[in-house]
């Protein structure tokens, strides 16, 4: 079943409680900046970025509705199957959706899990596609010890985690190339304080693009980067740099993309 993760850029505006010195709480007017994702599944691309922008601009329930302008939206195909240290199935949505909100834990217990799991590993460095370990023992020994002393290594203590396969940089541009490319002066336009035409200052923050995403069960985030190494290695993601996030309740919710 397709499925597409959506990320976008935008800027909220509305009326909400603010602490003021000496007046206490006191509504005003406020804008902010940040992100939204949503998993949609079940349908081409086209119309579930529709359903998820439309989801984005709907006013907001209560009296002071929140408004969204979207600035930016990225999206990808996630990868069709969970990748597990015993293999790799079908994902079923679902189903899935389920497990990762029952996965939500404590403060004091998602402290302790995210050093255990390896938040904080470079595992895009640690684990190289020219030269992969044969198996997950392997890999534990190919490590620094400090590495692999801070980091979960019990089969029987898994998490899950979402891989994004990035989108590999442009070729430099060679100095003449620039040069001949570059308009006269009189044909340049645009917003100096962005750098960007036509782009307002909220636009200007661009969201990291992605190949595709993956879904992985593993006992941390150096092996979830092995096992997506190992599966693209014949394919043509294998060189792309990679990120390893947690996923337990991100992105949320699933959707699945309605009936036009």
């Amino acid at each position: 079943m397709n499925a597409y993760l959506f990320t976008a850029a935008v800027t909220c505006s509305g009326v909400l409680p603010t602490a003021v010195q000496r007046e206490g709480m006191v509504d005003m007017q406020q804008t902010w900046e940040t992100f939204a994702c949503s998993i949609i599944y079940g349908g081409v691309r086209e119309v579930a970025q529709q359903q998820f922008e439309a989801g984005l601009r709907a006013p907001s329930p209560g009296p002071n509705p929140i408004e969204t302008t979207i600035n930016q939206v990225v999206s990808a195909r996630v990868v069709e199957h969970l990748f597990t240290e015993s293999g790799h199935e079908p994902i079923d949505w679902p189903r899935l959706a389920e497990k990762l909100e029952a996965t939500v834990p404590d403060v004091e217990v998602e402290v302790e899990d995210g050093l255990a799991a390896g938040y904080w590993a470079d595992a895009n460095q640690l684990v190289r596609p020219e030269n992969l370990p044969p198996d997950i023992e392997s890999l534990r020994q190919s490590l620094p010890e400090d590495v692999v002393s801070g980091l979960n290594w019990s089969p029987g203590k898994q998490f899950y985690f979402l891989v994004s396969i990035l989108t590999q940089p442009p070729p430099p541009v060679e100095l003449e190339d620039l040069q001949e490319s570059k308009p006269p002066p009189d044909e340049i336009a645009g917003d100096e304080e962005t750098g960007q035409s036509g782009e307002s200052p909220q636009a200007a923050a661009k969201l990291i693009a992605a190949e595709a995403y993956a879904g992985v069960l593993a006992r941390n985030t150096v092996v979830a980067a092995w096992l997506w190494r190992k599966f693209a290695a014949t394919t043509s993601l294998a060189a792309n740099e990679i990120e390893v996030s947690e996923w337990r309740c991100y992105p949320a919710p699933f959707e699945i993309v309605k009936e036009q």
